[in-house]
């Protein structure tokens, strides 16, 4: 991983913190000046507060020329970024006819595979022409396909596992598929940085939810052996069964997991591994296949795999890889690991 220097993250810092402080004394003097101004609209309430609108007035516009950046090209790992100009300090930004050839670092698809070649576009559209673009329809009302059945057999082996199902979204992916591993009487042990999806997945579960330390395998141990110990709430039963997530490489920091370590104490504690790959899938490891390859960690350790195809892949959806277990989910028929995890 590359270590960002401490002089660049001070200096960083340090120019945002002077703008917040500048910004803070211009609205000072710009509330001053309107103590004295008359107000037309009297019994109106303002539509932008000072305190709600100050980041995009007081920071945001003066560098809103980097973000939202007009192309006219696909979007493809280099694309032609049109050229804008400002005459009132960034407020509004008047669009040229120069063009520049940029590379694009802020895309989602880490290999370029959403751009057109020759191998998978006519592929894409000959498949496009037989099955159409979509089923309009749920797979549990009869939206399966010849192809998804194919997919989840790539998947399955791809990622070492015995089989695997595909979701339509990669964020209802999580958010389906724990309320069905897990409810109440179970504990989930989640990484504090984990993403969104899986956090609604999580108070959607029913499940009793507790924090680990961001990529601190010390304070999960310790977390673990302080429920395991305490049990369920008021009652203080034994957990049903306790889930441990964690993501391959984290949305939040784009640092790599722990993985080793957590999945050794997930052995020690007899809790179930959930491994989150949406960032890591295709992106690292010799052949691509995520933070099991790369970390040395053997696919059968991690109890569920989940990963999406939004990323490295250049496409849309999510699978979730395991054994050959049936069992109802909220939103279709899943495939999912070990019957012991089965509610």
């Amino acid at each position: 991983m590359i270590a960002i220097p401490y002089l660049t993250v001070l200096t960083t810092y340090f120019s945002y913190g002077l703008l917040f402080v500048f910004g803070q004394i211009r609205d000072l003097f710009r509330n001053i000046e309107g103590w004295f101004s008359s107000n037309n609209l009297q019994g109106y309430a303002p539509i932008c507060l000072g305190l709600e609108d100050f980041y995009i007035r007081r920071l945001y516009l003066r560098i809103q020329d980097c973000f939202g950046r007009p192309i006219s090209s696909a979007p493809n790992a280099w694309f032609d970024v049109i050229e804008r100009y400002s005459n009132d300090n960034n407020k509004t930004l008047t669009r040229t006819t120069k063009i520049s050839r940029c590379l694009n670092l802020g895309s989602y698809s880490y290999l370029g595979f959403a751009a057109s070649d020759e191998y998978c576009t006519p592929r894409v559209v000959e498949s496009s022409k037989r099955y159409s673009p979509s089923t309009c329809s749920s797979r549990v009302d009869g939206g399966t396909t010849v192809l998804h059945n194919q997919l989840e057999k790539y998947v399955a082996k791809f990622v070492g596992k015995p089989s695997a199902i595909v979701f339509g979204m990669g964020f209802a992916t999580n958010n389906a598929v724990l309320p069905a591993l897990i409810g109440k009487g179970g504990l989930i042990i989640s990484d504090s940085l984990n993403h969104n999806s899986i956090v609604n997945g999580a108070r959607g579960s029913g499940a009793t939810i507790r924090v680990f330390q961001h990529n601190s395998p010390s304070h999960l141990e310790e977390v673990l052996r302080e429920q395991i110990a305490e049990g369920q709430p008021r009652t203080h039963r034994p957990w049903k069964k306790i889930i441990v997530i964690v993501e391959g490489i984290y949305s939040m920091k784009g640092d790599l997991c722990k993985l080793p370590e957590i999945i050794t104490i997930c052995k020690k504690y007899k809790a179930y591994a959930y491994l989150d790959e949406a960032h890591s899938i295709g992106a690292v490891g010799k052949t691509g296949r995520g933070v099991c390859e790369l970390l040395g960690v053997e696919p059968a350790d991690v109890d569920i795999m989940m990963g999406t195809f939004t990323k490295s892949f250049g496409s849309c959806g999510g699978y979730i890889a395991g054994s050959k277990i049936v069992h109802f989910c909220p939103s279709l028929l899943i495939y999912i690991n070990r019957g012991q995890l089965m509610t």
